[in-house]
């Protein structure tokens, strides 16, 4: 009896360690034209929740967070409290904080809020500002649950508020900045130009990419510095 023929098996490709960067877009207004921006309120499932009369003041309390944030604070601590599953008080809780100088208060809200709610964009937003400032780059993916784009991250929407996607594009271009993904970081900041120019989040964006020249010198000094003191510490030790 012929012996049956083993089947060949198929050589497995070697795991990559290599980090995943997903492919930059081809241009800014690519990235636009697949959303639906606007500035108008946006229907949220969140808001079905509350009382009419706690929906209607919504917009007022977000202005008096940035305007007059001492006094938004004892009210919008109450209703994070009342509506803890409602995570737009949470947002406008740190965001009053952080105006009245109170950045520890700020960053526990933060923290609270990713926690309750990791699914709510400005939740992860806040979150992922916190880890970049605190140069905890490699949390940012898992944040947005490896999905670094909009579309792929909320599938069913394609209309956001300019708001959330512009704190979205500032996260992504201080983060593709970091990596080490200049182009990538550059197509986000021309983004933010066109939708938010005058945003601090753009301001920020643009002095991290383009530095003015004092700190430019500045850096390449310490660089000088740094090379020279690396250079006396090996002569040292190999004498």
């Amino acid at each position: 009896m012929a012996a049956k023929k083993r089947k060949k098996r198929r050589p497995q490709r070697a795991s990559s360690n290599r980090r995943h960067v997903p492919k930059k877009p081809a241009s800014d207004r690519l990235v636009y034209e697949e959303y639906e921006i606007t500035d108008e309120p946006l229907d949220s499932p969140y808001l079905k929740r509350l009382p009419a009369q706690v929906r209607d003041t919504l917009e007022d309390l977000y202005d008096k967070a940035q305007r007059q944030p001492k006094e938004a604070i004892p009210e919008l601590e109450r209703l994070s409290a009342t509506y803890s599953q409602v995570p737009m008080f949470s947002n406008y809780l740190s965001v009053a904080y952080l105006q009245a100088g109170e950045p520890e208060n700020a960053e526990a809200c933060v923290l609270e809020a990713y926690r309750r709610h990791p699914t709510y964009l400005f939740a992860r937003v806040n979150y992922a500002n916190i880890c970049l400032q605190k140069g905890e780059i490699a949390k940012i993916p898992e944040i947005f649950d490896h999905k670094l784009d909009l579309k792929l991250l909320y599938p069913r929407r394609k209309r956001f508020h300019v708001s959330e996607f512009t704190g979205f594009a500032g996260v992504m271009c201080r983060y593709y900045d970091e990596i080490g993904e200049r182009d990538a970081a550059i197509i986000y900041y021309q983004i933010l130009k066109q939708l938010a120019p005058r945003a601090p989040l753009t301001r920020h964006a643009k002095r991290a990419l383009y530095p003015p020249f004092w700190i430019r010198w500045l850096r390449k000094l310490s660089g000088q510095a740094g090379s020279a003191n690396r250079q006396d510490t090996e002569s040292l030790s190999n004498p």
